[in-house]
């Protein structure tokens, strides 16, 4: 729902504007020479407790330029928290310890010989030479724990601009801070994990369904509004051997049929968001679609439990989550598409060395100039030892998407708890049948 004006905080549009710009000039080079100098900034390196503007210079050694711009406002509040663990459940570490290692990475970077759990340990990666070690953390990223998946009822998704006379426009419930919501859209979202699966030993880690010998997982988006868009759905289908390519189907209600999306759309923007649909939760792409490195390890501020039960952001566009960060020891990869005339000349990915999710992207376009940036807000699990496996797994709560070329930005919040089923064959069967997309309006 839309919030009045009356109640938003007044963010200056000078200061949105001053902030982009500076974002705006940064070039690959610089986020390389700001790794280096501030490598062994470590991950107690920042007092728990709340900082506000006049202690944005603290975070230097956490924030990559481009990013802590972003940062510099009147009302900032991040509440920083000591760094605490948040490993996966036991079966999945069970899985890891049975089978860590013994998958190998082919010449086209496609993943081997992997059963289940974390495919390659720390000690695998440290051991590896970069470009190897890239895929490495990449695939760990992929196969993170996830149990069956999980399930968004409500996700509303809002196309945020910047207000040029320094008032703030209309914006979603919990977006507290400036900008204005151009548009916003309703959708449900569920992924579900066919195989690989650390909960089914005794199945050969995958489920009794058609597919699941050549299927990781499956998608289903619907979209519920505004009516223009009302009963889009998107049926995703993401192969083991990946470089057989997702198959996307695609069902328009506008135009009443079912359409398969090519290779080259997944660069396109995605609903006219700032994400593609490689660009979901920091990467949601193919790892072949991709050349991989290790460009080395960087503790960076990350939401990885979030103390609010509807996601919270402030700041002059309302992209900065309002709620609790950690300094999280983070594996930087680089990947660059292998696609020719792809927008983007690379990726830089901070993934959690303890989650493998990802807490912050950098994307550069064809000059190497900082394009875009991507958080993820997600909340700590409930248990992780040997209770329920659902109750396990670092939920989903918001992703951020900020576009500093275009001074643009796109907000994704969970409007209801992220839900990890266990899922029947069954149910599998009738939520993915591709003739359930032509049920729409």
């Amino acid at each position: 729902m839309f919030r009045g004006s009356l109640s938003a905080v007044v963010i200056t549009w000078v200061l949105a504007v001053t902030s982009q710009a500076h974002a705006a000039g940064v070039q690959f080079s610089d986020v390389q020479a700001w790794l280096t100098k501030h490598a062994q900034a470590p991950a107690d390196g920042l007092a728990p407790g709340k900082y506000d503007q006049a202690r944005v210079q603290e975070f230097t050694a956490y924030l990559p330029p481009g990013f802590i711009e972003q940062f510099d406002f009147p009302e900032l509040d991040v509440e920083i928290e000591e760094t605490r663990s948040h490993r996966p459940h036991q079966l999945y570490r069970d899985a890891t310890a049975r089978y860590g290692d013994q998958a190998t990475i082919s010449s086209n970077g496609q993943l081997e010989g992997y059963t289940a759990g974390q495919p390659f340990t720390r000690e695998g990666i440290e051991a590896a030479p970069a470009d190897k070690a890239g895929y490495m953390v990449a695939w760990n990223q992929i196969h993170r724990w996830q149990h069956y998946g999980y399930r968004m009822r409500e996700t509303e998704m809002a196309y945020v601009k910047p207000t040029p006379d320094g008032t703030t426009g209309q914006l979603l419930d919990g977006m507290v801070g400036g900008g204005h919501v151009d548009r916003h859209l309703a959708l449900t979202y569920h992924r579900v994990y066919l195989s690989k699966l650390a909960t089914l030993p005794e199945q050969n880690y995958r489920m009794d369904v058609p597919g699941s010998d050549e299927l990781l997982y499956k998608e289903h988006m619907e979209f519920l509004a505004p009516f223009d868009v009302a009963g889009t759905q998107f049926i995703i289908e993401r192969p083991l051997d990946q470089a057989q390519g997702d198959q996307v189907n695609s069902y328009l209600a506008t135009e009443r049929r079912v359409r398969r999306l090519s290779a080259k759309e997944r660069s396109d923007s995605f609903m006219g968001t700032i994400w593609t649909l490689d660009d979901f939760e920091g990467f949601s792409g193919l790892v072949t679609d991709n050349t991989w490195s290790l460009l080395g390890h960087k503790v960076i501020p990350s939401v990885v439990n979030s103390k609010q039960s509807h996601p919270q952001s402030h700041g002059p566009m309302s992209t900065i989550p309002l709620d609790r960060w950690q300094l999280r020891p983070s594996y930087v990869v680089e990947a660059i598409p292998k696609l020719e005339d792809h927008p983007y000349s690379r990726r830089l990915l901070f993934i959690d060395e303890e989650t493998f999710g990802i807490g912050l992207a950098l994307v550069f376009d064809r000059n190497d100039e900082l394009y875009k940036i991507f958080m993820v807000v997600h909340q700590s699990a409930v248990d992780t030892n040997d209770g329920d496996p659902g109750e396990s797994v670092q939920r989903w709560r918001s992703s951020i998407g900020i576009n500093v070329r275009d001074d643009t930005a796109t907000v994704a919040m969970a409007m209801k708890p992220t839900e990890f089923l266990t899922m029947k064959p069954s149910q599998v069967k009738q939520l993915f049948s591709i003739s359930k997309l032509t049920s729409g309006r």
